[in-house]
């Protein structure tokens, strides 16, 4: 076994085994339908944290203006930081100025101890989260298989906050997740045609302030920022960037999202569907998901487009 931290909750489910460069990320804010600004300020920003974002929706569509005739797509290509601001950048089909931000979410990445509290080298210096509700930590984790559609369980945490793992294989099929259900669709042009899958999901979420019990504990200002009663969001910097190509990932969990757009003509429609992941073993590359929207072909809107931004691989000991 690795020298570092074991975590054994006797759950039914694996070991976790915390050892050098492994990082817990904590939340930092994030966009939801209310926001009305492409930028967010860092909540309680640590300076030399590492700050990625977290997206669950990449792509949107809309609808003719005007005398238009034409729809858009937008898609979230990236973003820049400045000090304690975080700033998505896009791109529109039409060049259309955005004013609020695609569903995503800020999270920093800790530095690693410095040498108070307990060091197991290049980990999180736990002492730095600076309140109780900034970790994630697992809500739900268990095995599904369904076919089409499945509805995220309710837990102690909104919805608004989940972000969802996945590990399964099937080698035609799309899987997407948009915060509320996971779908499963054969990856082709055309009509929807459901997918049965298999997968191993792990859900997490923040803002749930954890529970000190049996285990490591770490108390700051007389509230615990940190226990190992549940089990923590783990990031190890292993990331995949959304491709139409396959990718090997290894044995590691994804993050589940929507992760670009593919629009185009079949039977006189032009179809358009957002990009989830199609998974074969260990290899993952982006693929066409259910319809989200149909139109005339005489109006048509076709091509292809996925984020840069890097979609986080955890281990998979959920």
């Amino acid at each position: 076994m690795p020298a570092g931290l074991l975590i054994d909750l006797n759950d039914g489910g694996p070991r976790m085994e915390i050892t050098s460069g492994l990082r817990f990320p904590t939340f930092s804010g994030q966009w939801t339908t209310a926001s009305t600004s492409l930028s967010l300020d860092i909540a309680n920003y640590v300076p030399g944290s590492e700050v990625i974002l977290l997206p669950r929706v990449c792509a949107a569509y809309s609808p003719p203006v005007g005398t238009s005739l034409v729809p858009s797509v937008g898609v979230l290509t990236g973003f820049t930081q400045s000090g304690s601001t975080v700033t998505q950048t896009y791109w529109d089909s039409k060049g259309d100025k955005l004013v609020r931000g695609f569903d995503a979410s800020v999270w920093q990445i800790l530095p690693a101890s410095s040498g108070s509290g307990m060091l197991i080298q290049d980990s999180t210096d736990f002492m730095s989260i600076a309140l109780n509700t900034m970790a994630g930590f697992c809500v739900w984790r268990g095995s599904v298989t369904f076919t089409g559609t499945w509805a995220l369980p309710d837990t102690i945490a909104p919805k608004s906050n989940y972000m969802v793992f996945g590990k399964w294989s099937h080698p035609s099929a799309t899987v997407e997740c948009d915060g509320t259900v996971v779908t499963a669709f054969e990856d082709r042009n055309g009509e929807d045609v459901p997918a049965t899958v298999a997968i191993t999901i792990a859900i997490f979420a923040s803002g749930v302030a954890p529970s000190p019990g049996r285990g490591l504990n770490f108390i700051k200002n007389g509230a615990c920022v940190f226990s190992t009663t549940s089990r923590p969001f783990i990031y190890n910097r292993k990331t995949w960037t959304p491709s139409w190509s396959w990718t090997d990932i290894g044995d590691s969990m994804i993050m589940l999202g929507v992760y670009g757009y593919d629009s185009n003509t079949n039977g006189g429609w032009d179809y358009m569907k957002l990009a989830g992941i199609v998974r074969s073993g260990n290899a993952v590359r982006c693929g066409r998901g259910r319809v989200r929207w149909r139109w005339t072909d005489r109006y048509a809107l076709v091509g292809q487009r996925l984020t840069n931004i890097p979609v986080p691989c955890i281990p998979s000991m959920y």
